[in-house]
């Protein structure tokens, strides 16, 4: 075969990134086996209601509100039927009463009013555990976007080397190259290979662990929706700050936290009066009936409630702490991910498809002097070395983008993705 007929075996490395596009990129191997399509916003809405996240969120709250629940519960009414005299001359005593708690020292109160906080705290607390579960989706969502995006870029430049190789290989045999040439093209695609098989590992990697968290049990049955990459403007500080103290459902769970431990506080110190209880009923002796009326005091001499005071106060400094460590968390991070976001645009800015384009276009001027004799393997393989490198850092600084993005939101406090 002439060389240049073994030449046009080869196919033009061209600009596959404008042609076609980012969501080219996501190319799956398994679409073929029919999987689920899967977009960021399916990803997110299946994590906060299919995935166990939401059902541990529900179990919490309703444990946190059944304890608090249990505290503030009213006292049951006693009621006492009795029949005194039996087996004696005498005659019957009978009595039917009914001794009811009244709670007068304020300490029942207290405890329904940290109730209604614990229940502040557990709704705010489950939207926190749910966004938790829906920001981890949509972070896992991007990896595996990208990680797959990687997959095919290198499963491309395998199957490029392995041509240039199987072609350079006869023209070795035929004297046109050194075989020393032809060998390092065979090493070159053995090395495209293994790297293509490593990144199609991560990629099954991060689509496990996508499936998870959404609740699927089997990764093949994923198919990654192409998105936009995030590019809204970034919100001023101060517009993120306040966001965050009104928006972040873990702000509000701590501060939820602190009222109902200082109403719980409230009532263990209350705990140091002594209680009454009201008795009233029937008496029926020697053939009369009677009315009984009566009073219980619980005075507290031998138990001040000393104990549950301590364990109150305690609650409450613990409650305090990490409401401050709550608002001081929130804060810095808002910070911290604004500042991220302001770097990853400004690294990013000038980069895009057009940029991987150029690459490409280095390459195609590479090859098309390889292929008359004017250029060194050396020099091909670094313009496919370069072109590849361009579309995995585009595929990259997308993640970047999204993932900054995608911290910023959770920082305020503002779902993963908004839903329409």
């Amino acid at each position: 075969m002439p060389r240049s007929q073994r030449l046009r075996h080869l196919r033009p490395w061209g600009a596959p990134l404008a042609a076609l596009g980012v969501a080219t990129l996501l190319a799956c191997p398994l679409a073929a086996q029919g999987p689920a399509a899967l977009s960021l916003a399916d990803a997110v809405q299946r994590a906060g209601t299919i995935a166990p996240a939401a059902q541990a969120a529900a179990g919490r709250r309703a444990e946190r509100v059944g304890r608090a629940r249990t505290d503030a519960q009213w006292g049951n009414p006693l009621v006492e039927l009795r029949r005194e005299n039996l087996d004696s001359p005498l005659p019957y005593d009978d009595f039917a009463t009914v001794t009811l708690p009244v709670s007068l020292t304020g300490r029942r109160f207290a405890l329904r009013s940290a109730l209604g906080a614990t229940r502040e705290q557990a709704r705010a607390d489950s939207v926190a555990t749910i966004r938790d579960a829906q920001y981890a989706a949509a972070r896992a969502w991007w990896g595996a976007w990208a990680a797959r995006s990687v997959a095919t870029i290198a499963a491309e430049q395998a199957e490029l080397y392995a041509r240039v190789a199987r072609i350079d290989s006869l023209r070795a045999a035929e004297g046109e190259i050194s075989e020393a040439a032809g060998f390092r093209m065979r090493i070159e695609a053995q090395r495209a290979r293994h790297d293509a098989a490593r990144a199609a590992a991560e990629a099954a990697h991060a689509g496990g662990l996508l499936a998870a968290l959404v609740g699927e049990d089997d990764p093949a049955r994923l198919a990654i929706v192409p998105e936009a990459p995030p590019l809204d403007a970034l919100p001023a500080a101060e517009a993120a700050l306040a966001a965050a103290e009104r928006d972040r459902p873990d702000l509000a769970a701590a501060r939820a936290a602190e009222r109902a431990a200082d109403r719980r506080r409230t009532a263990e110190r209350l705990g140091t009066l002594p209680d009454v209880g009201v008795t009233g009923g029937y008496k029926g002796t020697s053939g009369l009936s009677t009315t009984v009326i009566g009073l219980m005091i619980t005075p507290p001499l031998l138990n001040q409630n000393g104990g549950g005071r301590e364990r109150a106060s305690g609650e409450w400094l613990l409650a305090n702490a990490d409401r401050r460590a709550a608002e001081l968390r929130v804060r810095t991070e808002v910070r911290a991910a604004l500042e991220a976001a302001h770097a990853i645009d400004d690294g990013s800015a000038g980069f895009d498809a057009g940029f991987a384009t150029r690459a490409g276009v280095v390459a195609d001027a590479a090859e098309a002097a390889y292929r008359e004799g004017a250029a060194s393997l050396v020099e091909l393989l670094d313009a496919f070395r370069a072109a590849a490198d361009a579309r995995v850092a585009l595929v990259r600084g997308t993640l970047d983008r999204a993932l900054a993005r995608l911290d910023l939101r959770r920082a305020t406090g503002a779902p993963a993705v908004e839903m329409p």
